[in-house]
Order: C-alpha cells, then structure tokens, then sequence
C-alpha cells in the first residue's frame, strides 16, 4: 500500500468515526398513531416532529458540552394502555432512548406506563394528558416520580371552566335554567371519569342536582338509549366529554334527532376541525372548551398556523399542543445543558416558557402547568 492510499483510507476511516459526527439525544414518544384518537395523535407526531426539524436544521442544541441533534422515534399506542407499556418498555430497552414522551394523548395509557418508566430511571414527559390521577401519583409517590411531567394541565381545569360558563351566563340572564339540573355523558377511560369527577361536585354545591351519568366505551356511536333516558329527566345542561370526534359528532347529531332541549356543554372534541364539518349545523349555539387554538382571530395563533403552513402542515388544536409542549421540552434540554434526568427536571422546576398557546409555568408539587389568563389558559367558546 502506497504512503499517500494509506493516508487517503486513514482520512476516511476519521471522517466515517463515530466521533466526526453530531452527538444524537434520542426521545421516544408513545401516542395513539392508530385507533379512535389516531387524529390526535399523528397531528401531536407531527408537531413534535415539526420542532426537532427546526432545532436541527439550525444545528442541534448543547448538550453535555457538545452540539447534539434531535432524533425521535414514535410508536403507536392506539390509546391502549396494555399496548403503549409495550410500546415504552420497546423504548426503553431495545431503542436505548435517552428520555420519554407517553402519551402524547391518552391519560389511561400515561397511568399505565408511569410506573414502567420509573423503573428504567429515564426522564418521562407526556403530551396533552389532563387526568388528575396522574398529578396525585406524582404526589402520593414524588421520590419515584420525580423526573415525570406533565405537559397540560389537570381535568379540574375543565371542570371550573364548564361551571364557571354555565354560572357566568345564567347571572347574566342570557340562560335560564328550571330545574337547575345538570347530566354528563363520557367515554369510560381515565380522561372522561376525571373531568365528570372534579365537575359534578362544583354543580351540587351551587344547587343544581345530577339527573344523568351515562358512561360509554371509546369510540361509541349510538346514544339513542341514553338520550331516550335523558328525555324523561329534562336536564337543563348535558356535559358530554369525549376524545372521539366520531363519539362527538354522533352524539350532537342524535341529540338534534331526538329533540332533547338542554344546554349541551362539550369538553375537548370540538377543537377538531372535523367535528364541525361532520355535524354542520346541528353544533349551533352549543358551549365547548378548550377553545385553545383560534388562528382566525388571535394573533399568535395565526403566526403559527403561518409557520407550519409554510412547511406543508395545516396546524389544528392538536398541532398547537404540540408545538408549544415539545419546544417547552426543547428549551428546558438547552438550560438544563443534559438529558440527564435529575438536571432535566431542575429546569422543569424552573420553566417559565411563552409559546403561541400560553405561558408553561409549574406548580411543582404535582409537577402540572398552571392555568389562568397568565398562564396557559382554558377557554369556553361557543358555536
């Protein structure tokens, strides 16, 4: 072999090396891809993806006092939690990822896998999650939770924004309820119980009495058996709550069919555009929240409904959260200067993060954004 070849070879065998690239922190994320929240879920893949694009493109961010890229690997739940502990424990073993996020959208799945991911000693962060259940794991246990977050609130903030709605309007004379009686109709999983948990109470104590509790599977369609019960107890407001938008727009549209006269108060599926293209007319003057996500008449919100537009993605509620949370998990890596789990949560600790949607602030006894019109806020709208 000649002197100059072996230069040559020994040239490329530096330049091939390990060493010669970008360091690579490695986030799994868990959501459902498929399923009835498949939606959600691609659009929240999407946004997360949409981020790590922008953070690499513009050469990574220092981590361990070395610039490192984003690489993240996404793995279907399908809002199942049996298979998103699967899903995680593939992760967290086979893919070797240096942190978490899981779910991105279903908080049984999040319960679930919590207790999982613990045991592996990585950082863990889920996605729009709200149920209560898994702020009080972080606070019956924090010494086995504490590098698990939260990136939404929790489902009381649901609960306080529907009663304060219906409070709200009802002083103002613009509703008049006559019986003061209120029904709720949810999905049975843990994000359906937690918001009718935390909402029933708020109503009782102000007077008005549960006249319906009608809990239904993921996904169903038909409630023309729990409309014809809810007829006979002509509650004055009906609460649904579902991540199904095909749950949601069935509902809206028997509840037009069979003429039950309440003011029907929705949590969550309406932020989906297709909500309101499947029902039409039949959603008029119905009450919704979190109206979290309004491009067409907050600044904000256009400018980043622009930004991914301009790469191709139509951002809808969905892409907002997601956006907003996996750049909050981006800026606390930069301060954090690690993935390393306990750093990384001593920057979540201290996160105080404005995005398009609101202000990511923490309370850190239960490792929860704060809510309010100073933080991130939980808005009703109304068709």
């Amino acid at each position: 072999m000649t002197r100059n070849l072996y230069a040559a070879l020994l040239g490329a065998t530096i330049l091939c090396s390990p060493a010669a690239f970008a360091a690579e922190v490695k986030i799994g994320v868990v959501g459902p891809l498929t399923g009835p929240a498949a939606t959600s879920g691609i659009a929240m893949r999407d946004a997360y993806q949409f981020v790590a694009d922008e953070v690499n493109a513009a050469g990574g961010i220092d981590l361990n006092g070395e610039k490192t890229t984003l690489k993240l690997i996404f793995e279907d739940s399908a809002s199942r939690p049996e298979i998103g502990v699967s899903a995680a424990q593939k992760l967290l073993t086979r893919d070797n990822v240096d942190l978490l996020v899981g779910d991105t959208f279903a908080s049984s799945v999040t319960i679930a896998l919590m207790d999982v991911a613990a045991s592996y000693g990585k950082f863990v962060m889920s996605g729009q999650p709200v149920s209560s259940e898994i702020a009080r794991k972080v606070e019956s246990d924090p010494k086995r939770f504490a590098n698990f977050w939260k990136a939404s609130w929790n489902s009381d903030a649901y609960a306080k924004a529907v009663f304060e709605a219906v409070e709200g309007l009802t002083a103002a004379g613009k509703f008049s309820p006559e019986g003061k009686k209120i029904a709720f109709v949810f999905e049975d999983t843990d994000y359906g119980k937690s918001n009718t948990e935390f909402a029933v109470p708020l109503f009782k104590e102000a007077g008005w009495s549960e006249v319906g509790h009608e809990a239904v599977p993921l996904g169903h369609s038909d409630f023309y058996p729990q409309l014809s019960k809810l007829r006979g107890a002509k509650p004055d407001v009906l609460v649904s709550i579902f991540t199904s938008v095909n749950s949601g727009v069935a509902l809206t549209r028997q509840i037009k069919e069979t003429g039950l006269d309440s003011l029907h108060v929705a949590i969550y599926y309406p932020l989906r555009p297709e909500f309101h293209q499947g029902v039409g007319a039949d959603s008029e003057k119905m009450l919704w929240t979190p109206m979290l996500y309004d491009p067409v008449n907050n600044e904000k919100h256009k400018a980043l409904f622009d930004l991914m537009e301009s790469k191709g993605v139509a951002a809808t509620g969905d892409h907002a959260q997601g956006y907003c949370q996996f750049a909050m998990l981006v800026d606390n890596l930069k301060r954090a200067g690690t993935y390393e789990p306990a750093k990384l949560s001593e920057a979540f600790a201290q996160t105080d993060f404005d995005c398009y949607t609101g202000r990511f602030v923490y309370d850190t006894a239960n490792h929860t954004p704060k809510i309010g019109p100073e933080f991130l806020p939980v808005a009703v709208a109304q068709v």
